[in-house]
């Protein structure tokens, strides 16, 4: 798909009938071709070749993968501080009327099925991977202020959500965290998701994985009602902020 697109020279040969007219055509496409055929015309290893040629993008991405695999290694300590620490209990009237039950399975499915579709659509697109590092980053970070800040005892009747990927990153020492509460985490990210992706249908399925997350953390009691909506309400602000920060990666000219 990087090679010669054969009707644009065949056509300049027509027009011109000049030798250095065609040479300069060539030029054009052999030697530099990243910056002579446009960004939906030669595929994605052509749009990450021209986005890492870019110094503020590359260097953008560098440093938030760096903070991404940081806060990695700081979670098990993060969760092992906030499970000695006593917190408040919410009264929280719609969780008292759902009878807690163990819906483990369907949730860990949408989580991760959404998230490795997010993940191959950024591969596809550097614009849409530097700005999902940067989001995921800023819940990530997020989170942990606004969790430091507003300690909370477990829902009542918490049945624990049997995540394996998840509950790698906690640590051994407690196993599955209970204090992990605003906002909600799983929530949260299904919404970024759906705001992240371009296309209708993908922004539909991933906001309706986001309702669904958000009931089944309620039925499962992992979270409290604040929690859900809050990731609601700071996943907004967070994807702006996002946008805001993420380098826009140039697009090869189409001349």
């Amino acid at each position: 798909r990087n090679m010669l697109p054969w009707r644009h020279l065949f056509a300049g040969i027509i027009r011109t009938h000049q030798g250095n007219i065609v040479f300069l055509r060539l030029k054009q496409y052999y030697l530099n071709p990243l910056q002579s055929i446009s960004d939906n015309s030669y595929g994605t290893i052509g749009k990450w070749k021209l986005a890492w040629q870019q110094r503020a993008f590359r260097n953008q991405l560098i440093v938030f993968v760096i903070i991404f695999l940081g806060v990695l290694i700081a979670f098990p300590h993060f969760f092992s501080f906030i499970e000695s620490r006593r917190g408040y209990e919410i009264a929280d009237p719609l969780l008292y009327r759902i009878p807690a039950i163990d819906l483990s399975p369907i949730t860990f499915s949408i989580i991760w099925l959404m998230s490795l579709f997010l993940f191959i659509r950024m591969i596809q697109s550097p614009a849409l991977a530097i700005q999902g590092v940067i989001a995921i980053n800023l819940i990530f970070l997020t989170r942990m202020i606004t969790i430091i800040v507003l300690p909370l005892e477990p829902p009542p009747g918490l049945i624990e959500l049997k995540d394996p990927i998840s509950n790698y990153f906690y640590g051994d020492q407690h196993g599955f965290i209970t204090r992990d509460l605003f906002f909600s985490g799983h929530t949260s990210t299904m919404i970024m998701i759906g705001l992240l992706l371009p296309g209708k249908w993908e922004k539909w399925v991933a906001f309706s994985a986001a309702v669904a997350v958000g009931c089944l953390v309620l039925i499962q009691h992992i979270h409290y009602s604040i929690d859900v909506i809050g990731a609601w309400v700071f996943t907004w602000f967070l994807y702006k902020l996002a946008k805001a920060i993420a380098v826009e990666p140039q697009k090869a000219s189409p001349n």
